[in-house]
């Protein structure tokens, strides 16, 4: 039985990907970093094949794909501030080297996560997927554009059989953008900008590996790309809202202008330069243009040629975001403790 490699399986999105196709029955090798083999869930031991490489390393690679028939690139360096080496050596050069192992083993399918991000930061007042890419300033949406562009190249060169996916904010329960959002809610930190009313373009987990799976499967969906979401967006102030309603918390009130955000983005970079401190900025320039652009997402195309619907809406992603922080509350008593 051929099998299904999956980059990335210790993130959020690899995580859930990899149990949906287990529970789907499909054979499945997770490709993971020696330093990151532990952060692997308990889930996988005895149930999947755990192969330990490096995306830049292509023997590592191509040792990992032996018997391999699809391939779902959900590895990537998803953040707002870091050096351009970092961004590029996973998100280019290892989507190169990924590419390459997979036309050399005959490969049936290559998805590709990919992010709306490549529509540029900030997005387009309107986008859908005849958008042009665009780079922006940052080394992030630089980075995916440029792994976007060879998946396409590789399939017009060597015909191999790819798909390209572009999520916006991938939200459910173990997400980035819910744990940090609910760290800062509970320490009273979280505020605003601008009052919030950037748009929030959602997509809840489940959706996503809906999707995910129609392309891995849909004939129609080879050489394509498609932006993928839930079918309404909602803006930040009411998105933060939902999680800070969840833990039961005031609603985020306190808001900061647009040129006071920009202001406080310069002095928290420069700080971080100056000082070479590790890890990132309280606030950067990527992120204010990312909350507080106001932009439309059109994902007609997914829906017409892969007949794509999500079936969890935004009030039903939050209540099961609901129960699964609540579970967890129970299970710490620490977090128990607090009083928001």
């Amino acid at each position: 039985m051929h099998t299904d490699l999956i980059t990335g399986a210790t993130g959020f999105i690899g995580y859930h990907l990899s149990v949906r196709l287990l529970r789907e029955g499909r054979n499945i090798k997770l490709f993971c970093r020696p330093e990151s083999k532990h952060k692997l869930s308990s889930f996988f031991k005895g149930s999947a094949e755990i192969v330990v490489g490096d995306l830049c390393d292509y023997d590592s690679i191509i040792h990992a794909m032996h018997d391999v028939e699809r391939v779902y690139h959900c590895a990537g360096h998803v953040l707002d501030w870091g050096p351009k080496e970092t961004f590029y050596s996973t998100n280019v050069q290892g989507t190169r080297w990924l590419l390459e192992a997979s036309v050399k083993r005959n490969i049936t399918r290559f998805i590709h996560l990919s992010s709306i991000a490549v529509f540029g930061i900030p997005s387009p007042s309107y986008f859908d997927d005849k958008t042009p890419c665009d780079p922006g300033n940052d080394f992030y949406s630089k980075s995916k554009v440029e792994g976007e562009t060879l998946v396409f190249r590789f399939h017009r060169d060597h015909g191999l059989p790819v798909v390209v996916l572009r999520p916006p904010v991938v939200y459910g329960p173990g997400s980035s953008w819910v744990k940090e959002p609910l760290r800062l809610i509970r320490q009273n930190r979280m505020f605003l900008i601008s009052g919030g009313k950037g748009t929030c373009h959602l997509c809840y987990i489940d959706n996503l590996i809906d999707a995910i799976l129609l392309a891995s499967k849909s004939p129609n969906a080879i050489g394509q790309g498609y932006i993928v979401g839930d079918n309404n967006s909602i803006s930040f102030k009411e998105y933060f809202n939902y999680l800070a309603k969840i833990v039961g918390a005031k609603s985020v009130k306190k808001s900061i202008p647009l040129c006071l955000a920009h202001i406080m983005a310069s002095l928290f970079e420069n700080t971080h330069k100056l000082l070479n401190l590790e890890g990132r900025p309280f606030l950067t320039h990527t992120a204010v243009k990312m909350l507080t652009t106001q932009s439309d997402m059109c994902m007609d195309k997914i829906r017409h040629e892969l007949d794509f619907q999500p079936k969890i809406s935004v009030e039903d992603g939050m209540e099961q975001l609901k129960v699964s922080v609540h579970n967890s509350i129970a299970c710490n008593p620490i977090i128990r403790k607090r009083r928001f």
